[in-house]
């Protein structure tokens, strides 16, 4: 019997070390965001488009992470959201996460008795990320696979300004001196075959899928860090929807794009961040980009254009970081038929690049919410603007509050023939409208100065609380707009511009 117990002893201590082998350690992090806002953002001054310009809305996201962490040499990543959504969203929608009329009974699980007024909504968990991140045993070469944050390299303004989103990709990153890193990776951005979407779920054939390859050099030496970089993309002619292809969506169309196109995309640039210097960070970015149709003729010639951005901060106060910025990227040139001879002349963008951003109401804010509304227009991914500011960033007056202002202006550098002559690309529908949306698409004629000021005050080490104000001196040219082909028109001409504000009151808790 004392054998027994001891072979039986023997196979627990077995079973508790297989156990503790293959154990993880668990660490979790992550944001959780509730913030009220009031805005009035749509330029509009007076009339019937302008009725609803001032919205009072409260907004709810949950991001949490966990990383499974076997060892130093690898990990698992897991982070989901919850929301951005807004407080009531849906008719009479008391129920976190429902939405009135998002499914049909019909669509709901079977025998569940679930109807419209009970389907799952903005509630539902939304996954961000979702990949492995480990070393090839014996050497110090990284691999990243799975769903994770694809973002090309950038030294300022947050981000990159063609590429930063979550997508399914492979990325491997190895040393080759104590200095130099190359990264390489490869995307599948989307697959409307395999979408959930209704506009796309029926799908067939090899045309349905966008996929991208990029790679990158990092240079790192003490006080100077040089990012040389490259992409490429590839949209078959069904990525968006039946017969509608990449060429349609906002950041790849061009003036005179059509359905049933497949598009070859191409990108090149350089990210660079200087500390060489005392109290001096310098941060520099070039970007360059071309967009190929597969009809590529006379009348569609594609898009291609650039961005370059120039900062320095002064870091030798304790009090504030002051700093200055300058941002430029190519615009259209002349109306919509030279549009369709030359091509558009703004850079292709992916997507909506999620980080990238300057002050923080016109172009977005990074921390939370998107500044202007999509109605407006896509500012981040229409390009074809030019903006100079300063900014004093984490001003420490007082314990435990801190505090930034963004002082910035902001010029169009698309010709007003694209929008007067012809209805310019306006004339286009779905998607394609957005290109020129009044608010967001910035001609030469079209100029605005923002002021911001946020506050930040720290509740508890992990819980911050923000209030955020925002202002908007707004000019859209009425003779640009009010001659347009917009609904609006009218509007435009007899009463112009109206100026924006922003004012969003918050919880921030971070662990």
């Amino acid at each position: 019997m004392k054998k027994f117990y001891a072979i039986a002893l023997l196979g627990l201590m077995v079973l508790g070390m297989t156990a503790t082998a293959s154990a993880a350690d668990i660490k979790a992090t992550g944001t959780w965001n509730i913030e009220a806002s009031m805005q009035n953002a749509d330029f509009l001054s007076t009339g019937a488009a302008s009725s609803e310009s001032k919205t009072f809305n409260i907004e709810q996201r949950i991001r949490t992470a966990f990383q499974f962490i076997a060892n130093e040499n690898l990990k698992g990543v897991l982070d989901m959201q919850i929301g951005t959504g807004n407080w009531g969203n849906g008719l009479y929608s008391l129920g976190a996460g429902r939405a009135a009329g998002t499914v049909t009974a019909n669509q709901a699980p079977a025998g569940s008795g679930v109807g419209a007024s009970n389907a799952a909504g903005n509630g539902n968990i939304m996954l961000r990320k979702a990949y492995l991140d480990f070393k090839w045993p014996g050497t110090m070469t990284n691999l990243l696979v799975g769903f994770q944050t694809v973002a090309l390299p950038a030294a300022f303004g947050g981000g990159s300004a063609i590429m930063d989103d979550q997508a399914a990709a492979a990325i491997v990153v190895t040393p080759v001196t104590d200095n130099v890193k190359v990264l390489a990776g490869y995307s599948r951005l989307f697959d409307s075959n395999l979408s959930a979407t209704t506009t796309a779920g029926a799908l067939t054939g090899g045309g349905t899928f966008t996929d991208a390859v990029f790679a990158a050099v990092p240079i790192d030496f003490k006080g100077v860090k040089i990012t040389p970089f490259a992409a490429y993309a590839y949209a078959g002619k069904d990525t968006y929807a039946s017969g509608i292809g990449a060429p349609a969506l906002p950041g790849f169309a061009s003036g005179n794009s059509s359905v049933n196109q497949s598009m070859r995309a191409y990108w090149g640039g350089v990210a660079a961040t200087v500390t060489a210097l005392d109290n001096f960070k310098f941060m520099a970015d070039f970007n360059y980009g071309k967009a190929a149709y597969s009809n590529n003729q006379t009348a569609n010639k594609g898009r291609s254009g650039w961005l370059a951005d120039v900062a320095v901060d002064y870091t030798g106060l304790k009090m504030m970081t002051p700093s200055a910025f300058f941002v430029y990227s190519s615009g259209e040139k002349g109306n919509s038929t030279d549009g369709g001879q030359s091509g558009s002349n703004r850079m292709p963008v992916v997507g909506n690049p999620q980080s990238w951003a300057v002050g923080s109401f016109f172009f977005g804010d990074r921390n939370f919410l998107p500044g202007i509304p999509s109605s407006a227009g896509y500012v981040r991914n229409v390009m074809g603007f030019w903006t100079a500011g300063v900014s004093l960033k984490d001003i420490k007056l007082i314990d435990k509050f801190s505090h930034t202002a963004h002082l910035l202006y902001v010029q169009g550098t698309n010709d007003k023939r694209f929008i007067t002559e012809n209805g310019g690309n306006l004339n286009l529908t779905g998607a394609q409208a957005n290109l020129a949306n009044y608010g967001g698409f910035l001609t030469t004629k079209d100029s605005l100065w923002e002021v911001d000021f946020n506050t930040k005050y720290m509740i508890y080490d992990e819980l911050a609380m923000n209030l955020d104000l925002g202002y908007i001196n707004a000019s859209f040219d009425k003779n640009v707009w009010g001659t347009s082909s917009k609904t609006n028109r009218a509007d435009y001409q007899q009463y112009g511009s109206e100026d924006a504000y922003s004012a969003r009151l918050g919880l921030a808790y971070s662990f």
